[in-house]
């Protein structure tokens, strides 16, 4: 029986990967044709670059958007990141999902965020849907099975 623990290697003095993800939801929602007061949080992840030289995170958001029938919808989701304890800042691009729905359904929606260029540390990583999102008609729609995940890697392994 061999004792090689190929995390003592010299190779591999410090963390190169960390994945993490995590699960949430926001809904039902009321009718909403004016500014929401305040962004509604969908779900937020933890990632940890602590001892990476050249971190980058790789965002996975996954989502079930449940529609009531006869809704017309625009849902604007934004990608908030804080480092530590500090404020969040909001990162990439606004992504938007948008129908007219005829019949009751549900419709998968999702996206993916390259983030570069940060330092190492604790990094939370939020999507909200933005203030400036509308749901007419009907209330009652809901954002289910929502899934945000982040895989860290080091660019500069050795």
């Amino acid at each position: 029986m061999s004792n090689f623990d190929p995390c003592a290697s010299v190779r591999y003095p410090r963390k190169l990967v960390q994945l993490n993800a995590s699960t949430g939801g926001a809904g039902p929602f009321p009718v909403i044709t004016t500014l929401l007061a305040n962004p509604v949080n969908v779900v937020d992840v933890t990632i940890d670059t602590s001892g990476m030289r050249d971190p980058a995170v790789l965002l996975d958001f996954t989502s079930i958007i449940s529609l009531p029938v006869g809704v017309s919808v625009t849902l604007n989701f934004e990608i908030m990141r804080s480092l530590g304890n500090g404020a969040p800042v909001k990162i990439g691009s606004t992504y938007t999902f948008s129908t007219l729905v005829n019949i009751l359904e549900a419709e998968a929606f999702g996206f993916k965020f390259f983030d570069n260029n940060i330092g190492s540390g604790l990094y939370t990583y939020s999507v909200q849907i933005s203030t400036n999102s509308i749901i007419d008609v009907t209330p009652g729609l809901t954002v289910n099975n929502a899934t945000l995940s982040a895989l860290a890697v080091d660019n500069k392994p050795v």
